[in-house]
């Protein structure tokens, strides 16, 4: 049988067969269930059942009559019998002594020898396990010594083949058995087994091979492995530690059973992975003579553990790292598993919940599982929301996940507020999605959560400053300031729009559902998700892809965290362009220090949407500038209006490429001179005193607000506005100088 292996080339009828001697029931039912039929399948074992010593004698004997005698024997008892059972073995090897035995001893006190009337015909047939018995361990024992004895029963039978009518009649086959030469079975089991099969000497020489042994070696034929050693194919990392076990087997005589070991090699291929076991052989009078193993290739399987294990550490990773929520619940809610976040997040409510309701305990006073994460991790799983934040607050996430179970749908980018019992509010965006099981029924849901509560006090402040400034306008009473304060604030809700809408499409273009399609295809292959992982063309990019949204998402936070920044500046802007406006009253100047750099660049961002859509190109003159103190919102003020109205100097250019020159330099004074420069339309030479005058405008939409406020912030900080044109066509300067000294801090 081409292929097999010396356990696979029994057939039903030629089964290993085992007889469990077993006055002990526990054992009896042990033994029984984990080498039944049921557990391995009907080509593995057959099994007779003996209740005491007596009754097993008679089954050793009847099966001398048979085509298959007992390979393997299991003998067990209460501890006062173990001795009965050490002589029942010697009995049973009286009758047959090619038999192997395992005492399954109850306690560790078992002897390891007996004092047989009839002493065991070959030591290290006489093994000993303790109870209670591990199934795995049974099932590999049994097959182990079942295989030894098999290779036993060839080497010993004589090479002639049943062909007299005398051997005949003596043989347990039928007459019309087909002639069987046991060296002829032993070397089909050599040449096509494919688990690697071989015999070595007491120096671990080889003097025996399968085929599949000589292959791997890279060598034409087992016969020239004779004499060669696993230091001439394996580096020592594994041939010193191969070397070592056979000599140990040598000098106790106790097999090696299932042992993986990593393979590595001399010739530099990549490292490979056995599944081992190696015995003591003997020669016919039971003396040691060398060693006989198997080894079987479990590569494949190692490299699906590890790509397995690859695959849990990026999901830890994720779990680990992620900024937002990640979370699993089974189908009455309960948490499953969730992210560090998470936990973070409901450590933090639940202290909350428990100083509110106990406002004189003392924070040493907390609970157990309130006082450490790991702690308080492991005391969440298993609860639900209601348990986190109160029924009245859980009732309507657990209405969204019922509505998943019910439906199959998931709840994408629904926005939630939470209010903390210290009143302190949070808005999470929230997805939610259906958990499913390998069958695909569902098991439960899971969801992320981004914390939104910057951007939602971003839109309040935003809010409330329009507010403040509607009211400012119409307490003045004074057209002129509420113009320039709606005019300049204006300019800055460009900006303002412009980080919102972004911010807006960054998280509705969230690669967070990239998370919820990945479970959904582990949870589709999960039967399979090993042969998935390594062998499909999707399984195989899954977990690059698992690491790249790791990434991915960490960059969306970062991105939203810059935008969240520009955002609250430009609120801040806002404000003090207010404050700047009420000046009329009386409002001090804020003289800070500042960097020249940082003021153009956060101009030319409160304008980068305009500049953008007419692909106007800015080329930037400035160096870096040490700090200066200035009135930083005046000076922005200016910059963001002389920008915004050199943009506008360029829509109706058409011939050329549209440019803006900023430039700024440290004047004597000390004072700091900036100018903005296009090459657009230009001023007439008689417009060049009145571009400055409220109201004056030449655009057929203008208002003429914003260059007259620019050159009244200017003389508010004791310096000038100035403008130069060529004439039409030629485009415009602007040339701000004002007052400004170095700052202490870049002064040192």
């Amino acid at each position: 049988m081409q292929g097999t292996s010396a356990m696979n080339m029994r057939t039903t009828a030629n089964k290993s067969r085992i007889l469990i001697v077993a006055g002990n029931s526990a054992i009896h039912d042990a033994l029984h269930s984990a080498l039944s039929a049921d557990q391995l399948g009907p080509e593995e074992f057959n099994l007779d059942c003996a209740q005491d010593a007596q009754q097993s004698l008679a089954l050793v004997r009847q099966s001398l009559q048979a085509l298959q005698p007992y390979a393997l024997a299991f003998l067990s008892a209460p501890p006062a019998a173990a001795w009965r059972e050490a002589d029942a073995a010697a009995q049973i090897w009286a009758i047959d002594p090619r038999i192997q035995i395992v005492l399954c001893a109850d306690h560790p006190h078992t002897p390891s020898a007996a004092p047989f009337e009839t002493p065991p015909p070959r030591d290290g047939r006489w093994l000993i396990t303790q109870t209670p018995l591990d199934p795995t361990a049974v099932i590999q024992l049994a097959r182990v010594l079942t295989d030894k004895w098999h290779l036993h029963r060839l080497a010993d039978l004589p090479e002639r083949p049943v062909n007299s009518a005398t051997d005949a009649a003596d043989s347990p086959a039928t007459a019309n058995s087909p002639q069987i030469n046991e060296q002829d079975l032993l070397r089909t089991l050599l040449d096509n087994a494919p688990d690697h099969i071989y015999f070595k000497d007491t120096q671990s020489r080889f003097i025996k091979a399968s085929s599949a042994q000589a292959r791997q070696f890279g060598i034409s034929s087992p016969a020239a492995l004779t004499g060669k050693t696993d230091f001439d194919f394996f580096s020592d990392e594994h041939a010193r530690p191969a070397y070592e076990d056979e000599q140990e087997i040598l000098r106790t005589g106790q097999p090696m059973i299932g042992k993986v070991e990593k393979e590595t090699w001399k010739d530099g291929r990549p490292e490979s992975w056995k599944l081992t076991t190696k015995m003591p052989l003997r020669d016919n009078a039971g003396a040691i003579i060398g060693t006989f193993g198997i080894s079987k290739d479990i590569t494949a399987l190692k490299q699906t553990e590890a790509a397995l294990a690859y695959h849990r550490d990026l999901l830890a990773t994720l779990m680990e790292n992620s900024p937002d929520s990640i979370f699993f619940k089974d189908l009455e809610s309960r948490l499953v598993k969730i992210s560090r976040s998470e936990v973070d997040n409901l450590l933090r409510l639940s202290v909350s919940r428990h100083r509110a309701a106990n406002p004189h305990q003392d924070d040493t006073a907390l609970p157990l599982h309130l006082s450490s994460v790991a702690a308080f991790e492991n005391y969440v799983i298993g609860k639900t929301d209601a348990d986190m934040y109160g029924s009245d607050r859980a009732g309507e996430f657990c209405r969204d996940e019922e509505e998943i179970i019910r439906t199959g749908k998931p709840i994408v980018e629904k926005s939630e507020r939470t209010v903390h019992p210290d009143g302190r509010i949070v808005w999470y965006l929230t997805t939610k999605g259906p958990w499913r099981d390998r069958a695909g029924q569902l098991i439960g849901t899971f969801g992320t959560s981004k914390n939104i509560s910057e951007l939602k006090e971003a839109e309040r402040r935003i809010e409330e400053v329009q507010a403040q400034l509607l009211t400012a306008a119409r307490l003045a009473g004074m057209a002129e300031i509420a113009t320039n304060v709606l005019h300049n604030v204006g300019n800055v809700l460009n900006s303002v729009n412009v980080s919102a809408d972004l911010m807006g499409t960054q998280l509705r273009a969230s690669k967070l559902k990239g998370l919820a399609r990945a479970i959904d295809l582990m949870d589709t292959h999960a039967s399979d998700l090993g042969e998935f992982l390594t062998q499909d063309s999707k399984g195989k990019v899954l977990p690059g892809y698992l690491r790249e949204l790791a990434r991915a998402l960490a960059a969306e936070h970062e991105a939203l965290a810059t935008e969240l920044g520009a955002l609250s500046n430009c609120v801040d802007h806002i404000k003090q362009v207010i404050a700047t406006q009420q000046s009329y009253a009386g409002t001090p100047r804020v003289i800070e220090p500042a960097k020249v750099d940082e003021l153009l660049d956060d101009a030319l961002r409160m304008n980068a949407n305009a500049l953008t859509r007419h692909k106007v190109e800015v080329v930037k003159n400035y160096g870096a500038l040490p700090s200066l103190l200035l009135d930083r919102h005046r000076v922005l003020q200016v910059l963001v209006n002389l920008i915004s109205n050199a943009k506008q100097a360029l829509d109706s250019i058409a011939d050329r490429r549209t440019l803006i020159t900023l430039q700024a330099v440290l004047i004597d004074g000390p004072a700091l001179r900036i100018t903005v420069t296009d090459n657009g339309e230009g001023i007439a030479p008689e417009n060049l005193t009145r571009v400055f005058s409220h109201g004056f405008t030449t655009r057929k939409n203008g208002h003429g607000f914003g260059l007259h406020s620019c050159v009244l912030a200017a003389q508010e900080m004791g310096g000038s506005l100035q403008a130069h044109s060529d004439g039409p066509g030629k485009g415009a300067s602007f040339i701000l100088e004002i007052p400004a000294e170095v700052s202490a801090e870049s002064a040192h």
